[in-house]
């Protein structure tokens, strides 16, 4: 009897001095958790176009609801990849878009089955002149209420912007690998004062997934956002956002320090490491060790000196960054099939004509699937800046220099080649003004 108790005293001891094993792999659960500022309605769903297909929204309301004046249909894509696959199999999404969308995602994650990923709401007045939303249902239908819009400000990059919020309920299905589950979620329904809907509307989810990431005896906030909804896969524009400096906020800028792409490796606490595994519903993310070895991310913010490199264009000709030392470059990352650097392309023409010489320079960096059709876009819309074109997943070099991960991307660089400007001060409405500040003294 005696013996026996030694043994389990003995077996209890091995037990508690044995160390936990806490990975890698590490599987972070993520909870969903109200967002209070930790991130900006950056990471938001754009409603109402900017495609480069024409959409359609079989079984969406599709009539004004009564009593609306000056009403507009708005429609929010939720998941683009699963709408375009499933538009391909209906007949109205041609097979080179298709094509694109495939090869960007992994096809078990999707269906040709009809899901409604599609967030419609009618937005417009009441008898009144307020601003109101009417909302679609679970039944497919718009609510009968209508709820109102409130003016609040939102804070970005230093930037305070005014603009009208109406919190929804806000609806929609997604694909989980095996059926189409329904997510309900509040969120809010924004655009700018100064704007009409249809220039700005965008919906942001209040629940965001969070959680922590113990590794190497340090303690991380982490964060997973794909437009702030689900589903969530290991695709383009899918972030696991790391609180590196520990202030309770994320620089969501693709190029900053917090924000990593789950399908590349990177850089934490002294190791390279990958994700391996993301629950569809975005309840878990798994952390391994990357056999590919990569540096720590440095983020490419004003007063950092621009990463050198050397590329040929597609006139043939070979480009070095620092050969343009003396004059302001801008760095434009886009491609053909991104709406808004299609939208862009009327104010950058106007940039290059007024100051394109000695004292500036535009060079586009596409990222594209095929070489023949960039060039016949390039003739087509008469771009004469340097174009250096990089081929999705053969040659994306000046990408990964930049750390580029969503387009368009800007920077601006003066004659030193330090980077003095980047994100919304290069953007559509602010780029004259910004390069008349440094080209105009």
């Amino acid at each position: 009897m005696k013996r026996l108790l030694i043994l389990i005293a003995g077996s209890l001891l091995l037990a508690s001095c044995a160390k936990e094993h806490t990975g890698p792999p590490f599987k972070v659960e993520l909870n969903l958790k109200e967002n209070t500022g930790q991130v900006p309605p950056l990471l938001a769903i754009s409603m109402g176009g900017g495609f480069i297909f024409e959409p359609e929204y079989p079984g969406e309301p599709a009539d004004i609801p009564e009593g609306l004046q000056n009403g507009e249909i708005f429609h929010g894509i939720i998941d683009l990849y699963q709408y375009v696959s499933q538009g391909h199999a209906s007949g109205f999404i041609n097979s080179s878009i298709f094509q694109r969308n495939s090869a960007l995602i992994d096809s078990v994650a999707i269906t040709d089955e009809w899901v409604d990923v599609i967030f419609t709401v009618a937005v417009g007045e009441d008898e009144q002149g307020k601003p109101v939303v009417y909302v679609e249902g679970k039944s497919g239908n718009f609510l009968d209420e209508p709820i109102y819009f409130d003016s609040t400000t939102v804070e970005f990059q230093d930037q305070v912007f005014n603009v009208m919020e109406a919190i929804v309920p806000a609806p929609f299905e997604y694909f989980n690998g095996e059926e189409a589950v329904w997510h309900e979620g509040k969120a809010s329904l924004m655009y700018l004062s100064d704007s009409s809907p249809s220039e700005s509307l965008q919906l942001f989810y209040h629940k965001i997934r969070m959680g922590t990431w113990t590794v190497n005896d340090q303690t991380f906030d982490v964060l997973l956002s794909k437009d702030s909804a689900p589903p969530y896969r290991k695709e383009l524009y899918t972030y696991l956002y790391i609180d590196m400096d520990g202030d309770g906020k994320y620089d969501v800028m693709p190029d900053g320090m917090e924000a990593y792409p789950v399908t590349e490796p990177f850089n934490i606490a002294g190791e390279s490491w990958k994700v391996t595994e993301i629950a569809i519903d975005g309840s878990s993310v798994t952390i391994d060790v990357s056999e590919e070895k990569v540096d720590p991310k440095v983020a490419l913010r004003p007063g950092t000196e621009a990463p050198d490199f050397t590329a040929q264009t597609v006139s043939g000709d070979e480009l070095n960054l620092q050969e343009l030392r003396g004059k302001y470059v801008m760095l434009d990352f886009w491609g053909t099939w991104c709406g808004p650097c299609i939208d862009a392309l009327p104010v950058l023409k106007q940039a290059y004509e007024k100051f394109g010489g000695p004292d500036f320079e535009i060079i586009g960096i596409a990222n594209e699937v095929r070489a023949e059709p960039f060039e016949d876009f390039l003739n087509q819309e008469n771009i004469t800046w340097p174009q250096i074109l990089e081929i999705y997943e053969e040659n994306n070099t000046v990408q990964e220099l930049y750390s580029v991960n969503a387009y368009p991307t800007y920077y601006l660089i003066d004659p030193e080649g330090e980077i003095v400007e980047y994100g919304m001060a290069l953007s559509e409405d602010n780029l004259m003004s910004t390069l008349e500040k440094y080209l105009e003294k």
